[in-house]
């Protein structure tokens, strides 16, 4: 490509084609001040502070916006140029109050800084006062307009990059400023609360509200976010042993300059009150201190007491979709090679099984099969079972931006109205628990309308003859009897997939939690397949994670069939490898997934288990059986940061170190590794997970030769394939619809929707205890559809009975149009009303994952909100 040649202050510099001054600029190492310039947003001289002056011409031009030309004669520091800088800077300093000292922005502010180098101090131009309240109880966000200089990064980064479109310009001239539509308080906006117009704001007109310090920091540590398994990149303020805030990373290639709420103002678990500072063993049914050699004594004698007494296999490991790769390494080899079984599972099993299982026999690989940046390149996005706004905010901004910047289609299908209903090209509502017999309907019309892509169609193998005889049946009139979705939406939304040479597939818990949802993920590989959208660029299959190492904890064979790398237990090739490495002999037979620990529990089979970083008495379905069960274990240790629900019915509890207290790596939902980084000392005497574990190994005579995760995360490297996206071409696999067992509908009407909201994570162990988190959405609800509403005299904040055939919970009523009728929705982050009480246990017959999406119900109201 050839280059632009420019004289800039007198030295001849080269750059691109479509560079601007300030581009080249700052690759050549000259300062040009700027406040209104982001390179994650697109740039449009508002403050003119960059201005420069072409020699040839005399010309003084915004250099953010000028693009270079051949022959420019650049000058950055001529007296124009420093004349007219200091004079724009005086008028804004003019409209500015004069509290610098007690501004929370402190000397982070970009005008400030600008003043300061250019020598400014006072001004001689007359004040211009400014007058702006602004009324909000919102516990995120202070708004002191006041303060703002009309650089439109906040209009911008709401816009462009989150999408959302929440805040604009009011007024003109003096009285011009950024705001909501009619102006109104942000919470009664669209606003997200993400934090990224604060982060942007080069003054302190956007101040975070409710502030642990007040003023600049000195210390920043680059990490990763502890929540979805989207793994953005954050930076974290720290004084005095305190984190302060924390900010998006500037300069992350993944985010884009982005967080959402909880990523930006859900961290004050951190220094929760409720932290566990020591070791803790239950005498006489109440938990006392000690020191961590009793308690790793008690755990070590009593594992050796119950497999001398019982075998290996009567014990059983929990690990956590929430603990780093280097820590669920060591916790499946101090499984397999201490306690000797395979008894070995993680978190992800709830939500992520169908999607490892499944993928890896059909797309060849276990997980995502693309980027996220080549999400943004698809023409046409299917998402299906996911509501990515709230479960995973980087994926919907993407999505968004595909869709209003480069004219993308989104093909939604979900029962339940999302966000992204109102983005949707075409909208698909299919009955309940049906995706199987929808997706097989798009594949047939796409193979008997000639839509496959090209080299499939020359090829004619085997495998696509097998998928197009079992696809016989699903003839769009018989797949509108099944799903509820007519024939002509069908037969639309396979031509919308198919006629496009980019189509990538986005889902999430709601195909995976289904008890079909192995079914329904091969069903979409087989969609990408057809029409070459496997792995392809612009294409491919998105399977979002609920937490930030659900990817991760697998890959580190923290599972009951496979080693690290996802080498099956019965390898025997695999099995000496890792033998020969840990000098140990590896159990034969597969292990226990979650709910089967539970019921050999039951069962007596179980007597011991260790449950890291989980709590199961919340997440898993029939807590009232579960917490039962547990209670009434030979030997139950736990480890978390909080005295859970779980940790409540252990003999002994461990304190773990928190996400800002330890180092290490995650591996978010496209697989990418992302690096953890130790802000703060832990709290008390918690200690990091990792080192939690290497004491119990050495304690049952198995030391463990490592002193950091790195030594760790270098034996991994070792020992585990590096496969990062499909090795193959992957393969087709028929799959039927199998309805739902049925269920009586006698007295319970309602199909109960279970997720996630935007503003609490999980199950809350952490989100309950984050204070800002808690206040703005601090109880319950349950969403009801305005007929049903009406029907049954709710109104809304009305206290109200969910009732399944195994539990009960209490929520206040929300009255919505989002869902039809017969339908409601209840997010499970809410420790005071358990939703996945209500569900029986009923397991995925391949996967082991418990149905935790839908459920029968019935509502009953207990009172008025008043």
């Amino acid at each position: 490509m050839e280059t632009i040649t420019i004289t800039l202050n007198g030295r001849e510099v080269s750059g691109q084609p479509g560079m601007t001054i300030l581009d080249l600029a700052r690759e050549s190492g000259v300062a040009i001040p700027t406040l209104c310039h982001d390179p994650h947003l697109v740039p449009i001289g508002a403050c003119r502070i960059c201005i420069v002056e072409d020699e040839r011409s005399g010309a003084l031009m915004a250099s953010c916006v000028t693009p270079i030309a051949p022959g420019m004669v650049i000058d950055t520091q001529s007296p124009r140029v420093q004349e007219r800088r200091e004079t724009i800077i005086k008028l804004m300093l003019a409209s500015h109050p004069d509290s610098c000292i007690v501004c929370d922005k402190g000397n982070c502010c970009q005008l400030r800084k600008v003043a300061s180098d250019m020598g400014i101090g006072l001004i001689e131009f007359q004040r211009i006062p400014q007058f702006a309240t602004v009324e909000e109880v919102n516990p995120f966000i202070e708004r002191d307009l006041t303060k703002c200089i009309l650089c439109a990064k906040c209009i911008r980064a709401c816009e462009e990059l989150v999408v959302e479109g929440a805040i604009d310009y009011i007024n003109r001239g003096f009285s011009s400023k950024p705001a909501t539509l009619n102006d109104l308080p942000l919470e009664n906006s669209e606003c997200t609360f993400c934090g990224t117009c604060v982060a942007l704001c080069p003054t302190g007109a956007l101040t975070e509200k409710e502030k642990t310090y007040r003023g600049a920091t000195t210390t920043t540590v680059r990490t990763v976010c502890p929540f979805c398994g989207c793994g953005c990149d954050v930076c974290l303020d720290v004084k005095d042993g305190h984190l302060t805030r924390v900010r998006p990373d500037g300069d992350s290639l993944l985010t884009h300059g982005t967080l959402c709420v909880k990523g930006s103002y859900g961290y004050d678990f951190v220094h929760s009150p409720e932290r566990l500072t020591s070791p803790m063993v239950k005498e006489n049914g109440d938990f006392k201190a000690v020191s961590w050699e009793e308690a790793l004594g008690l755990v070590t004698d009593q594992f050796k007491r119950i497999k001398e007494t019982y075998g290996a296999s009567s014990l059983a490991v929990l690990g956590s979709s929430k603990c780093t790769n280097e820590e669920n390494y060591l916790l499946q080899k101090f499984a397999r090679c201490v306690l000797g079984t395979n008894n070995i599972d993680n978190g992800s099993r709830l939500y992520g099984s169908a999607s490892h299982v499944s993928l890896a026999r059909t797309a060849g690989f276990a997980g995502t099969t693309n980027s996220l940046d080549d999400l943004e390149e698809s023409q046409v996005l299917l998402v299906i079972g996911a509501d990515p706004t709230s479960s995973a905010p980087l994926v919907g901004y993407a999505i968004k931006r595909a869709v209003r910047q480069k004219g993308a289609k989104l093909l939604l299908i979900d029962p339940q109205r999302t966000k992204l209903a109102s983005w949707a090209h075409l909208w698909l509502r299919p009955k309940v628990g049906t995706d199987v017999a929808l997706v097989n309907g798009m594949a047939k019309v796409i193979i008997d309308e000639a839509l496959l892509d090209g080299d499939l169609a020359a090829t004619k193998s085997d495998d696509l003859e097998q998928l197009t005889n079992g696809l016989q049946t699903y003839t769009p009139e018989h797949v509108e009897e099944i799903t509820g979705v007519s024939v002509q939406q069908i037969r639309e939304a396979a031509r919308l997939f198919a006629e496009v040479s980019r189509a990538s597939i986005v889902y999430g818990n709601g195909v995976t939690q289904h008890v079909n949802g192995t079914g329904t993920v091969t069903a979409l590989v087989n969609l990408a397949l057809l029409t070459g959208n496997l792995g392809a660029g612009g294409g491919g299959i998105y399977a979002l994670q609920r937490e930030n190492n659900g990817q991760g904890a697998c890959d580190m064979g923290a599972l009951p069939d496979f080693l690290p790398g996802y080498q099956s237990v019965q390898d025997a090739q695999a099995k000496r490898k890792f033998e020969d490495c840990w000098g140990c002999r590896l159990p034969d037979d597969k292990g226990l997934t979650a709910l089967e620990m539970i019921d050999g529990a039951k069962e007596g089979g179980i007597k011991g288990m260790y449950i890291v970083g989980e709590n199961p008495a919340l997440s898993f379905p029939r807590l009232a059986l579960v917490r039962e069960t547990l209670a009434s274990l030979d030997f139950l240790v736990v480890q978390d940061m909080f005295l859970t629900e779980t940790a409540n019915l252990a003999t002994v509890v461990l304190p773990a170190a928190s996400f800002a207290e330890k180092e290490g790596t995650f591996t978010n939902f496209e697989g990418r590794i992302r690096r953890l980084r130790k802000a703060l000392e832990p709290v008390g005497d918690s200690l990091p997970d990792w080192e939690i574990i290497l004491q119990l190994a050495k304690g049952m005579d198995y030391p463990m030769p490592y002193s950091s995760p790195q030594q760790v995360m270098d034996e991994i490297e070792g020992l585990v394939p590096k496969a990062q996206f499909p090795s193959g071409p992957g393969r087709f696999s028929p799959v039927d619809y199998v309805p739902e067992s049925p269920s009586s509908r006698d007295g319970y009407p309602f199909t109960l929707l279970a997720g996630t909201t935007l503003y609490q994570f999980g199950t809350g162990s952490r989100t309950s205890r984050s204070s800002r988190l808690s206040k703005f959405s601090p109880k319950a609800f349950v969403e009801v559809s305005e007929p049903d509403a009406k029907s049954l005299g709710i109104n809304d904040g009305d206290v109200v009975k969910v009732v399944s055939p195994v539990d009960e919970v209490t929520a206040a009523a929300k009255v919505t149009d989002a869902l039809s009728q017969g339908m409601i929705f209840m997010p499970v982050s809410f420790p005071e009303s358990p939703v996945n009480g209500l569900f029986d246990i009923v397991l995925d017959p391949g996967t082991k994952t418990p149905a935790l999406k839908t459920c029968l119900v019935r509502l009953e109201r207990i009172a008025n909100h008043g």
